[in-house]
C-alpha cells in the first residue's frame, strides 16, 4: 500500500453534523459553477444565523481540495472574518492568506462584515443555507447507518441543534433519539443561574468609572469601524478601593460591554511560574495574548504588589526593579499595544510606582468606595436574579450598611442555600437571617461619637483647614466587618495649593479637634482617636514629623528624610525630632481645646443635632452660629 493510500485509509470519518454542513456548503456554491467544478476563483460564504462560522472550516477545506482532504495546499486559501476584528486587520489577513491563491474562500457571519476590497475580488458572494431535512436524512444514512423519514427529520430539526447532534448515535433508531429529545429538551431549557458577567450598564453603582467604561465601549466601536484613531482611545485605567467593592467585577463587565477578549492576571500569578525569567516570560505572554486577540482587556489585580522602585532597599531590589521595568515595557508596547486596554486594581494606590501611572499608561484613576444604601439594595436584587422585588429588599438596606459588593453577593448565596435546603422559594426572611445582629450606636457611646465629630467639624471651620462639606455619624456597626467608621467630618482640600507651616499646623489642629471636644465636654477622651489605620493621632503625628524633618519648617532648615513608609522608624530613632513633634502636638491640642471652649454653645448644638439626626450640613452650622451669636456677645460684655 502506498503512503497516499495509507493516509487515505486512516483518514478520520466525518461526523454526522460535519456531513450535513458539507451538504449545505455544496448547495451554496452551485451558484458559482466554475468554482464548484474545481476551477480557480474566490467565493465569500455567509453562514446562517446561530451557526458559528468556525463550524464550516472543515467542510469548506474539503470543497477547496475537491475531495475529503482536511488540509490546505499552497495554492488554496481560507479565512474566517471575526466580527471583533478591525477592517484593516481583516484586509491584511485576506491579502496574506487568500488574495493570490488559485482557489480561496472567505467565511463570514454577515455580508456587512465583508470589506469592499474582498467583495470586489470575490467571484461570488453566496449564503450557506441552514441544514434541511434532506441534509439530515443523508447524514444519518451515510454516517450513522440509520434510516430517517422526511417527517422524522423535520421533527428532529425542531429541537436545539446542540441537543439534536448529541442524541443521534450510530445504530440508534431515530424513534429512540426523538424520544430522548422530547424528554430532555424541557430539562435543558430550564433557567439556570449564569456565571457570565453582566454588561457594565446592568451593574448598579460605580459612578464615574461606569461613565468612563460606557464611553470606552463607544470609542472602541468607532475604532473597529476605522472612524477613530487608536491614539484617541483611553488605554489604561487604575481602580482602587477596599477589598470586595467589585473591582474585578467591573473589569469583567467592561469586557462584556466592549465585546473584548478578557484576561485576568496578577503579579502573584506570574511569580507562581518560577524564577525571575519565568515571571517575565509569563508577563509578556499575557500581553502577547492580549495583542493577538485584540481588542482585549487585560486586568492586573493587586497591582500594588509590583512595588515602587524608589522604595526598593532590600537584598532583592534588583529583582523587583526588573519586574517593574518589564511591566513598563509591556505597558508602553514597544512591540505594539494597539487594541489592548489595561485595567489595574489595587487597595493601596500610593504603593504603585509613579511611572506605572504616567500619562499613556494607567493614567485614569477611579476610587471605588463602599456602596450607598440604594446601591446595596440594587446589588442584592441583581444577585438574587429578580426572586425578590426591590421594594421588599429595601427593608434590608440599612442593615447592610458597611458591606461591600462581595459581602452582599455572599449574602445572596447564603439566603438561596437556606431556601434550597427547605425545598421552597426564596423568602425575605432567608436573607435577613444571614445578616448579623448589628451593633447600634446609641446611648452614651453615640453621644461621645457626636461630640468627637462635631469637634473636628468646628475646628476645621475656624482654622480654615480645607472646605467643610458636612459631618455624619452612622446608626450602627456591622460586627462582620473589621474596619468601619462610626462617623466622620467630610473635608475637601484643593489638589494643588501653597502650604506653609501654618497650613500644616491647622491640619494637625483639625485632627486633634475630636479628642479636644471630648475633653471639653466630658473631661476625658476615649480610644477612638488612636484605633484603626489612618487614625487621628497617627495623621497628626505624621504631619508634625514631616513639618520638622522634611519640609524645613521647624527651627532649622536641616533636611532629615522621613520616608512615607518608615517615618515612625525615623521618629523612634531621633530623640530631638520626637521632642519637636511632641511640642507641636501639645500646642495644637491646646489650640483646638481653646477654640471649642470659646464656641461651646455651638459645639453642644452640633453634637445634639448629630446625635438625633445623624448628619449636619455647613448651612446648619451657620444657622447655629447665628443663633448663639447674641448670647456670646452678651456674655463677652
Amino acid at each position: 500500500m502506498s503512503k497516499k493510500e495509507k493516509a487515505k485509509g486512516e483518514r478520520k470519518q466525518s461526523s454526522a453534523y460535519e456531513f450535513a454542513l458539507k451538504c449545505c456548503v455544496g448547495r451554496a456554491v452551485r451558484a458559482a459553477t466554475a468554482f464548484a467544478s474545481g476551477g480557480p476563483g474566490l467565493v465569500v460564504l455567509i453562514a446562517p444565523e446561530r451557526t458559528p462560522v468556525i463550524d464550516y472550516v472543515k467542510s469548506v477545506t474539503s470543497l477547496l481540495n475537491g475531495g475529503d482532504a482536511d488540509y490546505l495546499t499552497r495554492d488554496l486559501g481560507l479565512m474566517c472574518i471575526d466580527p471583533k476584528d478591525r477592517v484593516a486587520k481583516v484586509i491584511g489577513q485576506f491579502e496574506s492568506e487568500c488574495r493570490d491563491k488559485r482557489r480561496a474562500a472567505v467565511i463570514t457571519a454577515a455580508k456587512e462584515l465583508v470589506p469592499a476590497v474582498i467583495e470586489l475580488a470575490a467571484d461570488a458572494v453566496v449564503e450557506i443555507p441552514p441544514i434541511s431535512a434532506r441534509d439530515l436524512q443523508a447524514a444519518c444514512r451515510c454516517v450513522l447507518n440509520i434510516n430517517v423519514s422526511h417527517e422524522q427529520a423535520e421533527k428532529a430539526l425542531s429541537f436545539p441543534h446542540q441537543l439534536l447532534w448529541s442524541a443521534l448515535r450510530i445504530g440508534r433508531p431515530i424513534d429512540e433519539s426523538l424520544r430522548r429529545l422530547t424528554e430532555g429538551a424541557p430539562k435543558a431549557a430550564e433557567a439556570r443561574p449564569t456565571t457570565a458577567a453582566p454588561p457594565l450598564e446592568q451593574l448598579p453603582g460605580y459612578g464615574e468609572a461606569k461613565v468612563w467604561g460606557l464611553q470606552l465601549a463607544s470609542d472602541l466601536a468607532e475604532w473597529r469601524d476605522g472612524k477613530l484613531d487608536w491614539a484617541d482611545v483611553d488605554r489604561g485605567l487604575l481602580l482602587s478601593g477596599p477589598p470586595g467593592v467589585g473591582k474585578t467585577q467591573f473589569a469583567r463587565s467592561l469586557a462584556v460591554t466592549c465585546d473584548c477578549h478578557f484576561i485576568a492576571t496578577s503579579v502573584a500569578q506570574w511569580q507562581a511560574k518560577g524564577h525571575l525569567g519565568d515571571l517575565l516570560k509569563a508577563m509578556r505572554a499575557d500581553f502577547a495574548e492580549a495583542r493577538e486577540k485584540a481588542p482585549a482587556i487585560i486586568m492586573l489585580d493587586e497591582l500594588d504588589s509590583i512595588g515602587d522602585r524608589d522604595t526598593f532597599s532590600h537584598d532583592h531590589a534588583s529583582y523587583s526593579t526588573q519586574v517593574v521595568n518589564s511591566l513598563l515595557e509591556c505597558l508602553d508596547g514597544i512591540s505594539g499595544r494597539e487594541g489592548v486596554i489595561v485595567v489595574g486594581a489595587t487597595n493601596n494606590p500610593s504603593r504603585i510606582d509613579p511611572a506605572v501611572r504616567r500619562s499613556g499608561r494607567l493614567d485614569r484613576h477611579f476610587v471605588i468606595g463602599l456602596p450607598t444604601e440604594e446601591e446595596r439594595v440594587a446589588i442584592l436584587a441583581h444577585h438574587l436574579g429578580g426572586q425578590l422585588s426591590m421594594q421588599e429588599l429595601s427593608a434590608l438596606g440599612p442593615r447592610m450598611e458597611g458591606m461591600s459588593g462581595a459581602d452582599i453577593e455572599q449574602l445572596a448565596r447564603d439566603g438561596r442555600r437556606v431556601a434550597r435546603k427547605q425545598r421552597r422559594h426564596l423568602q425575605l426572611d432567608d436573607i435577613a437571617a444571614q445578616l448579623p445582629e448589628v451593633i447600634l450606636i446609641d446611648g452614651f457611646y453615640r453621644q461621645t461619637v457626636a461630640v468627637h465629630e462635631a469637634g473636628h467639624a468646628l475646628v476645621a471651620r475656624h482654622v480654615g483647614h480645607a472646605e467643610f462639606l458636612g459631618v455624619f455619624i452612622t446608626r450602627q456597626l456591622n460586627p462582620r466587618l473589621q474596619e468601619q467608621r462610626a462617623g466622620a467630618a467630610i473635608l475637601r482640600r484643593r489638589p494643588v495649593e501653597f502650604r506653609d507651616r501654618q497650613a500644616y499646623l491647622n491640619e494637625i489642629c483639625t485632627y486633634l479637634g475630636g479628642i479636644a471636644a471630648e475633653q471639653v465636654v466630658f473631661g476625658r477622651h476615649g480610644d477612638g482617636a488612636g484605633t484603626g489605620d489612618g487614625n487621628d493621632l497617627q495623621r497628626a503625628t505624621k504631619a508634625a514629623c514631616f513639618v520638622e524633618a522634611n519640609f524645613g519648617m521647624g527651627d532649622r532648615l536641616r533636611y532629615r528624610d522621613a520616608p512615607e513608609r518608615d517615618w515612625q522608624g525615623i521618629l523612634q530613632k531621633d530623640e530631638l525630632l520626637r521632642k519637636k513633634v511632641d511640642e507641636i502636638l501639645e500646642t495644637e491640642f491646646q489650640r483646638a481645646k481653646g477654640l471649642l471652649e470659646k464656641h461651646r454653645n455651638v459645639l453642644d448644638l452640633v453634637a445634639k443635632e448629630l446625635e438625633e439626626c445623624g448628619q449636619v450640613t455647613p448651612e446648619q452650622i451657620d444657622a447655629f452660629e447665628r443663633a448663639v451669636a447674641p448670647a456670646d456677645e452678651s456674655l463677652a460684655s
